[in-house]
């Protein structure tokens, strides 16, 4: 093989490394950036309405996919987060909850499962449950101004809900009782 065929065999190599390497560290990158953007924050809702605000009448713009749930016997619909983004997301940014609706997270391990108020625009009550739906452990009325104080449950929970503030003393929801997931 002559030397120039050699040296065009090595620069390919060599293009082909550089390539494979810039390839590798931009999607790299590109990976990192979205991860640390989601635990920034730095995501909005994208409401598909020409009005810049909504009424709670139009609730299922902002939570549209809802499954029916009860929490003891009040009858709910459950904007569900059973994954990391949406639990990281939870209820921040939304400009309302309707005294109808929560937000059910499913975080599928037991845990104390802390919940802060980044990014909220409202007060609300949250709810630990067990696997099988038993209440225990209850924070009313926990507002906007508390970030960055983060809270949680001291028996290890299951699921979490979000609710509007007043749920629960409005529903005389107590530790113990049921949570009925469909």
């Amino acid at each position: 093989m002559r030397i120039a065929e050699r040296i065009a065999m090595v620069a390919i190599l060599l293009i082909l490394i550089a390539g494979s390497a810039w390839l590798y560290f931009a999607v790299t990158y590109d990976q990192a950036e979205v991860r640390e953007s989601v635990a920034r924050g730095d995501y909005q809702i994208i409401l598909e309405s020409s009005e810049t605000e909504l009424e709670e009448k139009d609730w299922q713009v902002i939570y549209p996919n809802t499954v029916e749930v009860f929490i003891k016997d009040v009858p709910v619909q459950a904007s569900v987060a059973d994954d990391l983004p949406e639990r990281i997301k939870g209820l921040s940014h939304t400009p309302f909850l309707p005294a109808n609706v929560v937000k059910l997270f499913v975080f599928g391990t037991y845990g104390e499962h802390s919940i802060w108020m980044k990014d909220m625009n409202y007060a609300i009550d949250i709810i630990w449950a067990t696997k099988e739906g038993e209440i225990v452990y209850l924070e009313e009325d926990v507002a906007p101004e508390t970030f960055p104080e983060s809270f949680a449950s001291p028996i290890p929970a299951w699921y979490v809900v979000e609710a509007q503030a007043g749920f629960v003393a409005n529903n005389q929801i107590e530790l113990g009782d049921q949570i009925k997931l469909p």
